[in-house]
């Protein structure tokens, strides 16, 4: 077989040929067995189900040579592993690969230590190739002369997914034997309800508390070292630099990427809390394992006060990003982490990341967790949270249940979607009203660790992205319990508008799930706006790939747009619709901006500054006396518990003017997210919020046009009013803002009266630069000053 030096990793777009294998009569009859090694849940060498498999190959009768050699290959796909990737997610693939690499070559050594006569089954080196995986695996499998290869099942991640497929058919098209393994907990339960109380009924009908550990994958017995020609060990290295992967992610990475990331402004940073400490510590096989071993051994407070001291990169109260710092604020004064972090937080972000790398497994974190049950209560999912608390080994089995539980509504959706039927939640019931446009379910996993869901709307068949008046690509953000799914009746408005003498100029449009809501993730993570927003700019950076954009948000999802939108800027934000938004408004005309308390922090100018500070100025965060988190997370239970039976009521409020919109799908799809695992601390954590940085200073020098939905049942039509002549008001400050009332709706207009709210966007959007917008619109329905407010 080669010497692995002869397959040098080879650059993106190198046209450097790797040389055939040598063609000595003992390796052509040698049999190849390929591990694909894709980048996501497989970066491990025991416990390893495409390695287990291709040991329990069973040999061919016919075939007079004993050995079958087991080929482990990564291959570095630029649009999967490197485009738009930042550095911390590259410093995790790069400690996995080299982690992975130094594991299989340890066992080739101790395979030759103990190689005898009777070995069947042969580890070869890993390769590490660069490319499309389409193009190298079917080469790759030709040179070896492969008879199989086994690879992890399809992720659900759109790009990873479309690759997977790919390159599996590639090579059964070529007569190589395709074998998928998984990492599901529960390889039996192929298809789930979409209703969690469902699935975890159906848990009960299976035997769910014998988790037996996996056996090594690789037996020290039974694998022994290929040799080169010369017969002697091969050791060489072919993992490239971390510098390497960097370079190669900037060759793969758009300039509208490279040209934010480098932008000197501190708010565009989204670095999570913890994220240096949990990538050096956490992040290999070996390390993970010892996190594993030390966190059931000294329990998950013990273990948070020891490694979780400061969220920031600095250590200090100045942060690299708002959202690390609004986790640092929580700890200021002397707050331990056990006392101010989620019940979950701590193994959430210990294991996370090692669980998609690959470099621990699910099933191994949660036979740890039963191992260490003393108390004889069930680890097993359970439709509602416990009263009370969560015990360290409760918490650890929670982080991969939950994980499991999205992983498998996503296959669900993806599954039903390319089967032609409906692939959102409110798409299975009963739908009335105005009329929809479906979006196209795609998934993506932020911080390559947390799955979020987001819809896609193609652009019209005559949208020209360079045409004058063009408009740009929408990313429409939802609100407080909505999801993605909320926007499609206001899409199929907006699609009539921009559809003029038959032609199509709808521009592409994205809708996202916030962490936390609709099909999304629900971590147990602290939850800020902070958070919110970096999910926000990341998904526009390196999903919509920094285009140029408009952002449309409802309710907390406006305060959100409007963060992410300062932080992006206008270059890639080029407006913004805020309806019936959340977010704190000062009179403009009293407004003074931020006024900083204490001597020490003087150079504090702006409520941003303050933010990426940790809002020293403000009293530091208290936790509960004496019940902390635990009380959190029982206040949001009881939240569930009260709203849940009143969501159809509630909603028929909201919707007052068109009830008939507050149909089936739309009530089933806030049911279905309020009752995913997580909510109750997504809705504790709104005590942890620091305060909001006003829209009056984030929404300077921004083009936004508000729509206010003057009948709002939510806030009250009072303070509807109120705030539809504050950002009236605002206009003296910023003339690129346009106020639109909508006098016969309320709180949701976009779903309420879509073709109001599109009508509206069509009109703004259609000015040169929208700057001018202000004199193209007029109110709707009724005139300003029979709602009395004055324009």
């Amino acid at each position: 077989l080669l010497s692995p030096t002869s397959w040098a990793f080879a650059p993106i777009n190198s046209n450097k040929v790797s040389p055939s294998p040598p063609t000595t009569t003992t390796l052509l009859k040698a049999a190849t067995s390929l591990v694909w090694l894709t980048g996501h849940e497989d970066l491990r060498l025991q416990n390893h189900g495409g390695f287990q498999n291709a040991l329990s190959e069973e040999e061919n009768d016919d075939d007079k040579n004993p050995t079958t050699t087991i080929q482990p290959i990564f291959v570095l796909d630029p649009q999967i592993h490197l485009r738009c990737k930042s550095k911390a997610i590259l410093t995790r693939l790069h400690q996995c690969l080299c982690s992975l690499e130094q594991d299989i070559l340890a066992s080739i050594t101790t395979g030759a230590e103990e190689e005898s006569s009777s070995t069947k089954k042969r580890m070869a080196p890993l390769i590490v190739k660069t490319g499309c995986a389409s193009d190298i695996l079917p080469k790759v499998a030709k040179e070896f002369k492969a008879t199989s290869c086994h690879v992890i099942a399809d992720d659900v991640v759109t790009d990873v997914r479309q690759s997977q497929r790919l390159t599996c058919q590639s090579l059964s098209n070529m007569g190589v034997k395709v074998q998928r393994w998984t990492n599901a907990l529960r390889p039996s339960i192929t298809t789930v309800p979409s209703f969690y109380p469902d699935y975890c009924q159906l848990l009960r009908s299976h035997d769910l508390t014998n988790f037996q550990k996996e056996k090594n994958a690789v037996k020290k017995d039974t694998v022994t070292t290929t040799t080169t020609n010369g017969g002697g060990s091969t050791t060489t290295t072919v993992v490239p630099s971390l510098q390497e992967f960097i370079e190669l992610s900037q060759s793969a990475t758009p300039t509208p990427v490279h040209e934010f990331r480098s932008s000197s402004r501190a708010d565009t940073n989204t670095a999570e809390p913890f994220e240096e400490m949990v990538t050096r510590q956490f992040t290999s096989s070996d390390a993970a394992k010892s996190a594993l071993e030390e966190y059931c051994s000294i329990g998950k407070d013990a273990f948070a006060n020891q490694y979780y001291i400061s969220p920031t990169t600095s250590g200090k109260r100045s942060s690299s990003s708002m959202y690390a710092a609004s986790i640092a604020r929580l700890m200021n004064d002397g707050n331990k982490a056990s006392d101010v972090l989620a019940l979950r937080e701590v193994p959430t972000r210990t294991f996370t990341s090692a669980i998609n790398m690959g470099s621990i497994n699910t099933r191994e974190i949660l036979n740890a967790a039963h191992k260490k049950q003393t108390n004889g209560n069930s680890l097993l999912p359970t439709p509602e949270p416990p009263l009370w608390g969560r015990s360290s080994e409760g918490s650890l089995a929670d982080v991969v249940e939950w994980r499991e539980w999205f992983r498998l509504l996503a296959n669900r959706s993806l599954r039903l979607q390319e089967e032609e039927k409906a692939g959102t939640s409110g798409g299975e019931k009963n739908q009335s009203g105005d009329p929809r446009e479906p979006g196209t379910v795609h998934y993506w996993r932020w911080k390559d660790q947390y799955l979020v869901r987001y819809l896609t709307w193609p652009a019209g068949i005559d949208y020209d992205s360079s045409a004058q008046n063009a408009s740009p690509a929408m990313l429409l953000v939802h609100g407080f319990a909505a999801s993605a799914e909320q926007w499609e009746r206001l899409v199929y408005r907006l699609r009539q508008e921009h559809t003029v003498d038959g032609k199509d100029c709808t521009p592409p449009i994205f809708a996202i799930d916030l962490l936390g809501f609709g099909h999304s993730e629900k971590p147990g993570l602290s939850y800020t706006q902070y958070l919110w927003e970096a999910q926000l700019v990341d998904f526009a950076v390196d999903v919509m790939e920094a285009q140029p954009m408009i952002m449309v948000g409802n309710s907390i999802g406006g305060g959100l747009s409007a963060g992410a939108a300062a932080s992006l800027g206008s270059k890639i934000c080029q407006g913004l619709v805020l309806c019936n938004t959340a977010g704190v408004l000062e009179d403009p005309d009293t407004y003074e901006g931020y006024t900083s308390t204490s001597d020490n922090n003087s150079n504090i100018r702006s409520f941003t500054e303050a933010a990426l500070a940790g809002n020293p100025n403000e009293a530091p965060y208290s936790p509960i006396p004496l019940v902390g988190n635990n009380a959190l997370d029982a206040f949001g239970t009881a939240i569930v518990k009260l709203i849940y039976p009143q969501i159809e009521q509630r909603l028929s409020i909201i919707y007052g003017h068109r009830m008939e919109n507050a149909d089936p799908a739309v009530v089933y799809a806030i049911q279905q997210s309020a009752m995913s695992p997580g909510s109750a601390n997504v809705i504790g954590s709104g005590q942890k919020l620091a305060a909001n940085r006003p829209l009056n200073e984030v929404l300077e020098g921004l083009n936004v046009l508000v729509v206010m939905g003057l009948d709002d049942r939510v806030s009250s039509p009072a303070v509807a009013q109120s705030r539809a002549v504050l950002f009236q008001k605002l206009r003296k400050y910023n003339e690129n803002i346009v106020v639109e009332a909508i006098p016969d709706s309320g709180h949701c207009p976009h779903d309420e009266t879509p073709e109001l709210v599109a009508n509206a966007m069509t009109r703004w959007l259609s000015t040169a630069t929208m700057n001018s917008a202000a004199d193209a619109l007029t109110t709707t329905t009724k005139t300003a000053e029979q709602e009395q407010v004055s324009y």
